[in-house]
C-alpha cells in the first residue's frame, strides 16, 4: 500500500478532550512559561497518512528511512524523507488493533508494541492482548516492495497489562527492554533473550489522574520513555510531568522511586535526547520542547522548539545528510510527519551508530 498524493492540511482539529480537560491541566504550577517566547524553528509537514490514520512512535533507520508505527491499525509504515508524500506498508500484525512504541536492539533488528486501543475519544488500553514482536528488516533496503522477505516473531505476550505505549533500550548486550503501561502506572521489564516479560515498578507518579474508562485521556499516564546515563526518562501525559527512575543497568531493575524532574502544567507524550544529552519533548498542544542539558528548577532553559499542533514522537535522522534533522510525527485532521531543521542551534545526534540511538 504506497501512500502518494495525500497533501498535508495547514489546519489542524485537536482531539476534543485534549482540550477539554487543559484548564485543570494548566492550572497547575507551570515552570517553563517565561521561557516560551523565544525564536522558534519552523516545522515542515513533508508526509501525510489518510484520513484516519494517527501516527504514533517513529524510529530512523540506518539508511535514512524512517519507520512509523501507527495507533488506528496494527500496521508499521515506512517513509522516505527524502521524497514528499512517499511511503508505504512494511508489515501488517494480524490479531491486534494498535501498534505503539519501537526500539532498535541491532542494525535494523527491531521490537515493537502490538495491542488493542479503542482510540479517540475513550484513548483506552485492553488487557489480555499485548505482545512484544520482532522485526528483522537486515537486507532490506525497502520492505514496502519486499514485504515477503519481512522476517517477524512473537516474543512474549504481556496479558495483565492494558496500555504498554513507551518502549526503550535499557541493556543492549544482554537484551533488555523497558515498557510502561499507561493505564495501570507498570512499568515492565522485557528479556528478548529469554522471552519473558516481568512488572518490576508501579508508583502514583505513573499513574494518571483517573482510572475510568470514560476519563478519556487522565487515564493516560506514563507515555514516552528513553533510557540515558543510567536513567529512565518518562512524561506523564495526564499530570503533564516529566521525571525519571535510576536504574541499575547490569540488571534492568529501578534502584530507587521515581522522581519529578517538571511540571509542564499541559499533555506531555514521547521525547528523544541528541547526542549531547539535550532533550525534545512532545506536546501535543505545543509542538517540540527542548530542554537543554543542565536544565534544573533553578536554572530554567526550558522553552519552545517548534511549534506543531499534534506532535506526539521525535527522533533526528541517522544520516550525514539529516543527522541534525529532528523528524515528528504528528497527529490531528490529518497525522504524519514533519522535520525541524536544529543544524543552525548545534542540535545534532550521533548518526549510524545503533549502541547511541539504542541508549538514548
Amino acid at each position: 500500500m504506497q501512500f502518494k498524493g495525500f497533501e498535508y492540511g495547514s489546519a489542524f482539529v485537536l482531539l476534543a478532550s485534549f482540550i477539554n480537560s487543559c484548564s485543570q491541566l494548566c492550572t497547575a504550577s507551570v515552570i517553563v512559561a517565561s521561557q516560551r517566547t523565544s525564536a522558534q524553528l519552523p516545522a515542515s509537514p513533508f508526509f501525510s497518512f489518510p484520513a484516519g490514520y494517527q501516527a504514533e512512535n517513529i524510529r530512523p533507520r540506518v539508511n535514512g528511512q524512517i519507520l512509523i508505527t501507527v495507533n488506528t491499525a496494527p500496521e508499521l509504515y515506512q517513509i522516505n524523507p527524502l521524497r514528499k508524500q512517499t511511503g508505504g506498508l512494511v508489515h501488517r500484525f494480524e490479531g491486534y488493533k494498535s501498534l505503539f512504541g519501537i526500539v532498535e536492539s541491532q542494525q535494523d533488528v527491531f521490537y515493537i508494541l502490538a495491542g488493542n486501543f479503542s482510540g479517540s475519544p475513550d484513548f483506552y488500553g485492553f488487557e489480555n492482548s499485548w505482545s512484544v514482536f520482532r522485526l528483522d528488516l537486515r537486507g532490506i533496503p525497502d520492505p514496502t516492495v519486499a514485504q515477503s522477505a519481512v522476517k517477524v516473531s512473537k516474543v512474549v505476550d504481556i496479558p495483565q497489562a492494558q496500555l504498554l505505549d513507551g518502549f526503550a533500550m535499557i541493556n543492549q548486550p544482554a537484551g533488555l527492554l523497558m515498557t510502561g503501561d499507561s493505564q495501570t502506572g507498570r512499568l515492565y521489564l522485557i528479556d528478548v533473550q529469554r522471552n519473558t516479560a516481568a512488572a518490576v515498578l508501579q508508583d502514583e507518579l505513573l499513574n494518571g489522574t483517573s482510572q475510568e474508562r470514560a476519563a478519556s485521556l487522565a487515564h493516560v499516564g506514563i507515555n514516552g520513555i528513553k533510557f540515558h546515563d543510567t536513567n529512565l526518562y518518562f512524561t506523564n501525559t495526564a499530570k503533564g510531568l516529566y521525571g525519571m527512575v535510576p536504574i541499575n543497568t547490569t540488571s534492568g531493575r529501578p534502584v530507587g522511586r521515581p522522581s519529578v524532574l517538571a511540571n509542564y502544567g499541559t499533555y506531555t507524550d514521547d521525547l528523544s535526547f541528541d547526542l549531547l544529552g539535550n532533550q525534545f519533548i512532545s506536546e501535543p498542544l505545543n509542538g517540540v520542547v527542548l530542554r537543554p542539558v543542565g536544565t534544573t528548577s533553578t536554572n530554567n532553559q526550558t522553552r519552545l522548539l517548534a511549534k506543531l499542533y499534534g506532535a506526539n514522537s521525535n527522533a533526528f535522522g541517522r544520516t550525514s545528510i539529516d543527522r541534525c534533522v529532528l523528524y515528528s510525527t504528528f497527529d490531528g485532521a490529518l497525522s504524519g510527519l514533519a522535520r525541524i531543521d536544529t543544524k543552525a542551534e548545534g542540535f545534532c545526534d550521533g548518526g549510524n551508530s545503533v549502541s547511541r540511538i539504542a541508549s538514548a
